[in-house]
């Protein structure tokens, strides 16, 4: 009997072990614990754990679902969306975002899916809608030269949408890719429009050049002439002031006390003085 006792404890300890650890989980910090309803006509999510730790249910009625609360980063495969025209353009992006706490219920009640199902399938639709929208309001000239203005345009669509469901919008890459032909004109009228700056550029350079060689040229000319009136005024200044008495007083002024040795006499003959013996 002490056997049969015995082995039905151990038996209802083991069954004991099996209903506890099949009936409580734990839920960490990063993540938003959601307990789910199998019964009922609603079978949708009916309590929402804001708590860490360990969360104890009935597995033959209900169990836990758990979102990640932190930044995800979802590669979508490339996809292709039309310009104003018609002329398509390559997209392969990457979006970042993050469920908002305390939305994962409704997020479970609106899709009653999984993370991975929800961005294979609502995420992606989502941001493939946000991208054809945006590029069919735009030329494929004006997608291509104003792409700053498209992503924004696009991030806002993402925003708004993936917060009416419950999401954070982080950020998103692009990867816009025009087609082929049109690159090749892009890079043509860029080349042009580059090669057209250049020469203008060396044209306003030697421009510049020239007009600094005339400008040197006329005030070198501009020098010459003041120099030469300068010298002219000076010269005139000269002459007015040389008067026959300021002539004789320079002379006296010059002379050394020693008279001439040759004198010309008041008839015009030489006269030569001699030395006195």
């Amino acid at each position: 009997m002490n056997l049969y006792r015995i082995g039905g404890a151990a038996l209802v300890l083991l069954v004991a072990i099996i209903l506890f650890t099949n009936s409580c989980t734990t839920v960490d910090a990063s993540h938003e614990g959601i307990k789910v309803s199998k019964i009922g006509s609603d079978r949708g999510a009916s309590d929402i754990e804001n708590v860490t730790g360990w969360i104890f249910y009935n597995p033959l009625t209900s169990f836990i679902e758990q979102y990640p609360t932190f930044t995800q980063t979802k590669d979508f495969d490339p996809f292709q969306v039309s310009a104003r025209g018609g002329t398509l353009f390559r997209i392969d992006p990457t979006l970042n975002y993050h469920l908002v706490k305390g939305q994962g219920a409704n997020v479970y009640r609106k899709y009653r899916k999984e993370l991975p199902d929800i961005e294979n399938n609502i995420l992606r639709t989502i941001v493939y809608n946000s991208y054809r929208d945006v590029a069919n309001s735009f030329s494929p000239d004006s997608l291509v030269n104003n792409r700053a203005s498209f992503e924004e345009q696009v991030e806002a669509r993402l925003r708004k949408a993936l917060g009416d469901d419950g999401f954070a919008f982080e950020n998103i890459t692009s990867n816009l890719m025009p087609p082929a032909s049109l690159q090749a004109m892009i890079d043509a009228k860029n080349t042009a429009v580059q090669n057209a700056l250049r020469l203008n550029n060396q044209i306003a350079s030697e421009r510049a050049s020239a007009e600094i060689a005339v400008t040197k040229a006329n005030g070198i000319a501009r020098a010459k002439v003041i120099e030469a009136e300068a010298e002219a005024r000076a010269n005139e200044l000269k002459q007015k002031t040389l008067t026959p008495m300021l002539i004789q007083q320079q002379w006296i002024a010059k002379w050394n006390g020693v008279l001439p040795a040759t004198q010309l006499g008041s008839a015009g003959q030489t006269m030569i003085q001699l030395p006195v013996k």
